[in-house]
Order: structure tokens, then sequence, then C-alpha cells
């Protein structure tokens, strides 16, 4: 009997495992490249980041111990996106890197005290008591500290609807 050779031999098979091997490694790529752009950026940014040292020197001109200072940080302006204004992925982006900004720096630099200065939110002037609600809620969320962390926040123009 004579063997009829179809051609489905192995080698016919490896550009298929190329195929996958290639799809895994842009799966890979594109992973860490989101890994990274999307969490890993923040600790790297605020590393770099740290409080100055304050050193006390006696009337006579001679260094003495280092009292307890004060580690305080500020926030203005975040501006966050309310149910009229904005895009639904432009607000969930912004509400993203904003949280992983203040909790990152909260977990690295560990201040004692936090001050958020003033337009908060962007929506004061037409935001219902409803939206309102739904908008504090998300800043609590975003915002969240430890217990011991003290979160001091001042009202702006733009959240109490004073504008223009």
């Amino acid at each position: 009997m004579a063997m009829i050779e179809l051609g489905f031999g192995r080698q016919n098979f490896h550009p298929l495992k190329r195929k996958s091997s290639l799809l895994l490694k842009l799966i890979a790529v594109v992973f860490a490249v989101l890994l990274f752009c999307e969490f890993l950026i923040y600790y790297l940014a605020i590393f770099q980041c740290n409080w100055p040292e304050v050193k006390t020197t006696a009337s006579d001109g001679e260094q003495t111990t280092r009292e307890p200072v004060l580690k305080a940080m500020f926030l203005a302006d975040t501006h966050l996106l309310g149910e009229f204004l904005g895009h639904w992925l432009d607000k969930l982006r912004r509400e993203w890197q904003m949280e992983r900004a203040f909790q990152t720096a909260l977990w690295l630099l560990q201040p004692e005290v936090v001050f958020i200065l003033g337009d908060i939110f962007d929506e004061g002037k037409w935001s219902t008591p409803e939206a309102w609600a739904d908008d504090v809620e998300r800043f609590q969320k975003m915002f969240r500290h430890p217990s011991h962390v003290q979160l001091k926040v001042v009202a702006g123009n733009h959240d109490i609807g004073f504008h223009y």
C-alpha cells in the first residue's frame, strides 16, 4: 500500500506555537505596563519625597535634642466631578488616580494631619442634596485615613455654590 502524506506534519504547527508565544508575551507586557502605570508609579514618585530634617539649637549655639515636629500634608483643588459635569470614564480615571496617590502618600509619608483646602467638588452650584450626599460618600471613600491621622477639610467656592 502506498502512504499518502496530507501535509499535517509537525512542521505546520510551529507557526501556531509562535503565535501563542507572541500573544502570551504581549499579554505579559501589557499587564506589566498597566501594573506600573496604574499602581507602582505612585510609589516610585512619592518614595522620592521625604520630610525635611529640623534641627533646633540652644541659645549658646550647641545642638540640643530634637523636638517633635508635626508632619502635615496639604492638598488643594481636587475638583471631583459630580453627576452633571464630565464623562463617567473621566470621573473614574481621575478618582482612581487621586485615591491611589493619596493612599500611597499616607502609607509612605505617614503624616499626622492632612489639610484639604477648598474646591474638593466641582458642582456645588448645581448639586442636589442627594447628589451632594453621593459626592461626600465618594470623597470619604477616596480620602479614607487611619484614626490617628487628622483630616481637616475647608470648603471652597466650587463646593458651596458661590461661583462667578
